[in-house]
């Protein structure tokens, strides 16, 4: 399926699977009229290596793909296919015909569940949630799909502390709660029109990033108010190691936000102890992720499959990891 004529391969997803990673990727050629390939593959790291296993490729757009506390894989596509590694759940219906797959090693079921296009998925192999760009949501409790309202445009899922969340355009943002999702509110002074990129937790507070340059931070009243304005710096992604918060700043680069601890904690306004560029390698970042003490970048429309690690108490080592 992948030939010499791809410009750009992307790593678009890093997850746990077991004792190693799995990641998502997309191969695209910028003068093809079709959409972007896909592949799901399993990456084991060594101390000066990585060993490469596909799992599944496809030549539609894989969007999304999760991984439940089971180990099980599930990935969404455009056509509003879900797929699971595992002969078992998914009947094989509703497929569309244009629809090519290639398993290797891995027994994959899948089946046809909307006529909308699914962007993002996250849950168990129970409680699996499925964000659609026109506005769904679907819940798949192992046996039955039901249809539930989300929001239009959603950027992403994330798992946070155990916690569900929904983030997408216009200031949209949702947690799941006791089997419902709810929406969460900010303060009047933030502007309506910004996209929530990403979330995470730091001293015990949501704080949540947008790419138009904010940095946001949940109240004791529930209310997000402006932390950080740095109209300058797109922030694309978030995640915390050790109450440091990691920062993909798209061409920017990789940054760590560090707050003072001794009011992090208070309901007012915690103080920033530093914001700092961190990255000695180029690139443009555009989510991260903390995978087994390593921070993991992503990185957009690179020529080779690849994300880049940081281990911040490796001698604060930057190393490529090729798929």
């Amino acid at each position: 399926m992948m030939n010499n004529d791809i410009d750009y391969i992307t790593v678009n997803k890093v997850l746990f699977k077991g004792g190693g990673l799995v990641c998502l990727q997309a191969y695209e050629n910028d003068q093809s009229l079709y959409m972007p390939l896909s592949a799901i593959k399993r990456i084991t790291l060594y101390d000066q290596y990585s060993h490469k296993e596909t799992l599944l490729t496809t030549n539609i757009t894989l969007t999304d793909m999760t991984v439940s506390s089971f180990g099980t894989i599930w990935a969404i596509d455009v056509l509003g296919h879900l797929y699971r590694a595992g002969s078992g759940g998914l009947n094989g219906t509703n497929l569309d015909e244009n629809l090519e797959i290639h398993t290797y090693g891995a027994k994959w079921s899948l089946q046809g569940i909307t006529k909308q296009t699914p962007v993002c998925i996250i849950g168990e192999n129970d409680d699996l949630w499925i964000a659609t760009q026109e506005g769904g949501l679907i819940h798949y409790d192992g046996q039955n799909f039901t249809a539930h309202s989300g929001i239009k445009l959603p950027i992403r899922f994330k798992r946070v502390n155990g916690h569900y969340f929904l983030m997408g355009y216009d200031r949209q943002l949702m947690q799941y709660v006791d089997g419902k999702w709810h929406t969460l509110k900010f303060d009047e002074s933030i502007a309506a029109d910004i996209p929530i990129n990403d979330v995470t937790y730091v001293h015990g507070h949501l704080l949540a990033v947008s790419n138009l340059g904010f940095i946001l931070y949940q109240q004791a009243d529930n209310l997000f108010f402006t932390l950080l304005d740095t109209k300058a710096i797109p922030w694309f992604g978030c995640d915390t190691f050790q109450d440091t918060v990691y920062l993909a700043a798209g061409q920017g680069g990789a940054y760590k936000l560090s707050l003072d601890a001794r009011n992090a904690l208070n309901t007012d306004k915690p103080s920033i102890a530093s914001c700092d560029l961190i990255s000695i390698k180029k690139g443009h970042f555009v989510a991260v992720t903390v995978l087994d003490y390593k921070v993991v970048f992503l990185q957009a429309l690179t020529k080779t499959a690849n994300f880049v690690c940081h281990s911040p108490f490796d001698q604060k080592r930057w190393f490529l990891v090729k798929t």
